[in-house]
């Protein structure tokens, strides 16, 4: 019976990573937004390590609309409730961001700075470009090479990655690591209102 039920709040914690994930595929902003609006309450960045300098590849180079090996800001952060010091963490985020690219104001500089803000908050325009969002673990990832481990109580249970856009163009490249705790949690609101609805197909 106790092994029915742990199955049974697997399978719904899998349909709602399933759903999140098509949602992300399907509304162009930023990750922040999406978690925030699903758990239904803030949140802010938790940095993971110090910020760190990052030559990018040709590919990433590619993604970001920049010549290969210049130089950008390697961010490595958690997303964990914006109230309280013991929230569990929600999602882990690697992001490769061109800060000469954001335009952002003094403020929103020494936010960023500060490391507690996250960048789609900053970026109150950005639109966001999925590459992916699946929960099958991904191989390993070109464009994020020698990624920092999960901790021992975090367990993933959705794989993203983004190219976020501001202005239309291309400021960051994230990567982002959902976890289960996100799925087990209160019943998600309908997020059906949020969908863009598909253009009228022509028909000859």
């Amino acid at each position: 019976m106790i092994h029915s039920v742990h199955a049974a709040h697997a399978d719904e914690a899998g349909a709602r990573a399933d759903t999140m994930a098509r949602f992300l595929r399907d509304v162009p902003v930023p990750f922040t937004r999406v978690l925030s609006l699903w758990v239904g309450y803030r949140l802010r960045r938790d940095p993971r390590q110090p910020d760190t300098p990052h030559r990018l590849t040709p590919r990433q180079a590619h993604l970001l609309g920049l010549p290969p090996t210049t130089e950008v800001t390697r961010r490595e952060g958690y997303l964990v409730p914006h109230l309280g010091d013991n929230g569990p963490r929600l999602a882990a985020i690697t992001a490769l961001v061109h800060q000469r690219a954001l335009e952002l104001d003094e403020p929103r500089r020494e936010d960023l700075a500060r490391g507690y803000t996250p960048l789609g908050v900053l970026l109150t325009e950005a639109r966001r470009a999925t590459h992916y969002a699946t929960t099958s673990r991904m191989p390993d990832d070109p464009d994020f090479a020698d990624p920092l481990p999960d901790e021992p109580d975090d367990v993933p249970a959705l794989w993203c990655q983004a190219t976020l856009l501001s202005a239309g163009r291309p400021v960051a490249l994230v990567r982002e690591t959902v976890y289960e705790v996100v799925f087990t949690g209160r019943r998600p609101p309908d997020l059906s209102s949020y969908l863009t609805p598909a253009p009228p197909r022509l028909v000859s």
